[in-house]
């Protein structure tokens, strides 16, 4: 049986790859460049970067390379880097937990940040997970649009959690501050986590109201930014304790990096995180993943810069069609975030979802989901290949109804992407009516002759 429904994959991936190898003829090289190695993602294997396109080879081979035992000359030095948890020449003490490479990735983004540290952990996931951990709080205050899986491990390990509407307000945030505050342990024990814009939908809070309020009662933040990368904004200069960034996103930039960055914005929760790192283990990174992201770390800015402007354009295409009820951006005007989005951040990147309406089936959308050529179904946004994803619903929502899909613009030429949308909207949305052949009437004639 799994044989059979292997072949009819097969059957239809081959349908597919010939349809965007027909399409890609019609495109710039810059998309050429980028889709033609994974047309067919049997044969890449279903990676979006094969052909290590963004210089992903020209890194240092100088460091560990994922050396699990490190030498020591003598007892007096291996004593001492057991108790430091740092060998002599940089790096862990022991296995590939904290290798010179992460830890040149870690002095990198702390710096970028304006931070004192930061520990490198093998996902965005696992940043946000040993967090959490390392400073172990009794209650968690989260967005309720938080990147899922997120959720799933505050659900997993049945943490006391109270979560504030999408795009909260400070005042909303206080009311559950308060009822946080009535359960008899300390402030230091209740953690602020903060998400914007939010996941899939993209509200933004009240980020300074709630920084304020959190200050005010000695409550720690952690602002999950993977959002806005250290090139939109930098919480810890508007006084966010902790900041999580999954630099398999804009940083990476090619969709081979797993891994996620945690920065502290005072020595002693760095030492907390350094500590959690140290013990758990979580901090084995490939060096291959490290030195990729030395190699294109500086380059964020000028990559999401490309992927903004690309985003705008689609957005304000999908705006204009009568198939759409919303486009989901705080970069638009039309958001009603739009306001703190350039109080924050003052530009976007490359993510907006588009609300379907509600009388289109979800045979429909899929269908046309289906239909594009260089929108790939994946989840992993920020790299340099355009993607396409259903957004579950979570209730309570204000959105209107309708079928949630979220796009990430990639690198390719905008003109290729907007071709790629119109023809997939005018073969799925448009009903064509054919021209029906003229019944032909027998001529008056033709009858007096019979």
């Amino acid at each position: 049986m799994f044989n059979i429904a292997l072949k009819s994959l097969s059957k239809t991936a081959s349908k597919r790859t010939k349809a965007r190898l027909a399409f890609l003829k019609s495109c710039s090289k810059r998309t050429t460049i980028i889709q033609r190695p994974i047309a067919n993602p049997f044969a890449s294997h279903g990676h979006a970067n094969p052909a290590e396109l963004g210089n992903a080879e020209l890194f240092s081979r100088k460091g560990s390379w994922g050396q699990c035992s490190v030498l020591f000359p003598d007892m007096a030095t291996d004593i001492a880097a057991y108790k430091s948890g740092k060998a002599p020449y940089g790096g862990a003490e022991y296995g590939i937990t904290l290798t010179p490479e992460a830890d040149a990735i870690c002095q990198k983004m702390a710096a970028l940040h304006g931070g004192v540290g930061a520990i490198l952990c093998p996902s965005g996931l696992s940043a946000i997970t040993t967090t959490i951990a390392a400073f172990a709080p009794q209650t968690i205050l989260f967005p309720r649009n938080v990147y899922y899986p997120m959720l799933r491990f505050l659900e997993h390990r049945k943490l006391h959690a109270f979560s504030y509407p999408n795009g909260a307000s400070a005042d909303e945030v206080a009311a559950l501050v308060k009822q946080a505050l009535a359960i008899p342990y300390a402030p230091e024990n209740i953690m602020i986590y903060i998400e914007a814009p939010g996941s899939g939908t993209f509200e933004i809070p009240d980020i300074d109201g709630i920084v304020a309020l959190a200050k005010k009662k000695g409550i720690r933040t952690v602002m999950d930014n993977a959002w806005a990368s250290h090139v939109r904004y930098k919480p810890l200069e508007h006084g966010i304790d902790v900041v999580i960034q999954a630099t398999t996103k804009y940083e990476g930039g090619y969709g081979d990096t797993p891994s996620g960055v945690v920065i502290a914005g005072n020595a002693a929760d760095y030492k907390i995180l350094y500590e959690e790192l140290k013990v758990s283990g979580n901090g084995a990174i490939a060096p291959t993943t490290c030195a990729r992201l030395s190699a294109r770390i500086d380059s964020t800015k000028q990559r999401m810069n490309e992927q903004y402007a690309t985003a705008l354009q689609l957005a304000k295409w999908f705006l204009k069609q009568p198939f759409v009820e919303a486009v989901l951006s705080p970069a638009l005007k039309t958001s009603p975030y739009y306001a703190r989005f350039k109080k924050y951040f003052g530009k976007g990147n490359g993510l907006f979802s588009v609300i379907f309406k509600e009388n289109i089936p979800s045979e429909k959308i899929n269908a046309f989901i289906d239909a594009l050529n260089l929108f790939w179904i994946a989840a992993s946004w920020g790299g340099h290949v355009s993607l396409v994803l259903p957004v579950p619903r979570r209730e309570p929502s204000s959105l209107p109804p309708g079928k949630i899909v979220r796009f990430h613009a990639g690198l390719e030429d905008p003109r290729d992407l907007l071709r790629d949308v119109q023809q997939a909207a005018q073969k799925v949305f448009t009903e064509e009516q054919k021209p029906k052949k003229p019944r032909h009437a027998k001529s008056k004639a033709s009858k007096r002759r019979r």
